[in-house]
This record gives C-alpha cells, structure tokens and sequence, in this order.
C-alpha cells in the first residue's frame, strides 16, 4: 500500500524535455514561471515574519505583564525598603527586554521590507 502511494508521489520526468522547450519558445510561460516562483517565495517570507512577529509580540506581552507585576509589588511595599528596591530591579530588567523586544520587532520589520522589496524586483512583478 505505501509503495502505491509513493509512486503516486513521483513527478513525470518522460515530458521533462518538451517543458523544456515550451518553457523557452514561450516567453509568457517564462513569465508565469518567475510570477509562480515569486508568488511561492512571498508566501514563505510572509509566514516566516508573521512567525517571528507572533512570538515578539506573545514576548512584548510578557515584558509588559511582568512590568506592571514589579509596579504592584512596588506599590504595596508599604514602606519596606528591600521589597521596593526588589520591584524597581525587576521593573528595570522587563522595561530593558521590552526596549530589546521592540528593537528586533522593528529590525525584522526592515530586514523583512528589503527581502520583499528584491523579492518583487527579481520577479518583475509588483506583488501588494
């Protein structure tokens, strides 16, 4: 049954020479094939940065979640110096990591933009 299914998988490499030619006497196949690969590529670099931008966020989340969990305890130190003191250190680390978080969100963003500004240069299309 698996060896079936594996030779269902196998592509046709009897016509490959005809595609071949087809693929060069036809410039508008030519086009269709860089538009295809093109369409392909965009796809993959959008579900990679949306990936990479989910994570940043769920941790820009967890930055801020833990901001406002060192301004509570800073709030209800009632005057114990070490319990401030502990608050405010935490509150220094989590606004570090969210200023580091927000960094890379916006240099993923740039790398991303000039990956898809030579990705619609390469193919010849304009793909917005």
């Amino acid at each position: 049954m698996f060896a079936l299914a594996g030779v269902a998988v196998l592509p046709n490499y009897t016509n490959a020479a005809d595609t071949t030619a087809t693929w060069r006497d036809n410039p508008s196949a030519n086009q269709n094939m860089i538009s295809d690969a093109t369409l392909a590529w965009s796809k993959l670099i959008d579900s990679i940065k949306n990936t990479i931008k989910w994570i940043l966020g769920i941790l820009a989340t967890v930055a801020v979640v833990i901001c406002l969990y060192a301004g509570f305890i800073m709030m209800t130190s009632a005057g114990d110096e070490n319990k401030y003191k502990n608050g405010m250190k935490i509150l220094k680390y989590a606004a570090i990591w969210l200023t580091i978080i927000l960094l890379s969100w916006l240099i993923v963003s740039v790398v991303f933009w000039f990956v898809n500004l030579n990705t619609e240069w390469a193919g010849g299309v304009m793909n917005k």
